[in-house]
């Protein structure tokens, strides 16, 4: 492998972990001076980052899967109602359980812009990118989706700093798993909306059912 690939590697594993550093040094402490609840700040923090990457995809000529086929126009449509759908259960049975308050849509909503930043940046950019420089495949998977999970895992490792290590540890456990699911299913269809809206909606549905069966978060709230 020459260098130039090992840079691009190199370049792909930093990236998430780069983008977290310019959230939560830079972009966080410069909406902090404004009087703003945490709840908003994150959700300010994640919108900005999330519309300076699709600035710099489109300034390249790259929307990295982001772009609707005929062939999938129906099958994200449904996506898109399901989410709605999961979303609203996923509220009901916050209101359910007792844990309801006035800033549970904000949560809800930063979570979504949240995921699509991780699925743009993930199955979006870091696998179309890895795809040019791994070539080959380990169980039948291609290098680049083995590559993206690993990542996808490790990254979930910054959580350590607002969630319990058992939580973290889960998270990046099950993404490896989830990860190649998505992998494949965003090198079969070429759409990083699909996989977007597949792990949102997984996630809150998950989330909504242990909640409603155990009566408790599986985690805090943001």
């Amino acid at each position: 492998m020459n260098r130039s690939r090992i840079k691009v590697i190199l370049a792909l594993m930093i990236l998430p972990f780069f983008i977290t550093g310019i959230e939560r040094l830079i972009i966080k402490p410069a909406i902090s001076v404004f009087p703003l609840p945490d709840t908003s700040i994150n959700l300010v923090k994640v919108g900005v980052i999330t519309l300076l990457l699709m600035a710099i995809s489109a300034f390249r000529g790259n929307v990295y899967g982001l772009g609707v086929s005929k062939k999938l126009r129906k099958i994200l449509g449904a996506m898109f109602l399901a989410l709605i759908v999961i979303s609203y259960l996923f509220l009901f049975s916050l209101r359910l359980k007792g844990f309801f308050d006035s800033l549970v849509v904000i949560h809800l909503v930063n979570w979504i812009i949240t995921v699509f930043r991780e699925e743009f940046i993930l199955r979006g950019v870091i696998q179309t990118e890895s795809a040019s420089v791994l070539k080959g495949h380990f169980l039948k998977i291609s290098y680049s989706i083995w590559f993206t999970s690993i990542i996808f895992s490790i990254w979930h490792s910054v959580n350590l700093t607002i969630w319990p290590w058992q939580t973290v540890a889960l998270q990046m456990l099950s993404s490896i798993p989830s990860g190649i699911v998505l992998g494949l299913i965003r090198e079969k269809t070429g759409n990083t909306l699909l996989t977007y809206l597949l792990h949102i909606c997984g996630d809150i549905l998950f989330f909504s059912l242990y909640l409603l069966i155990f009566g408790n978060l599986f985690f805090t709230l943001f």
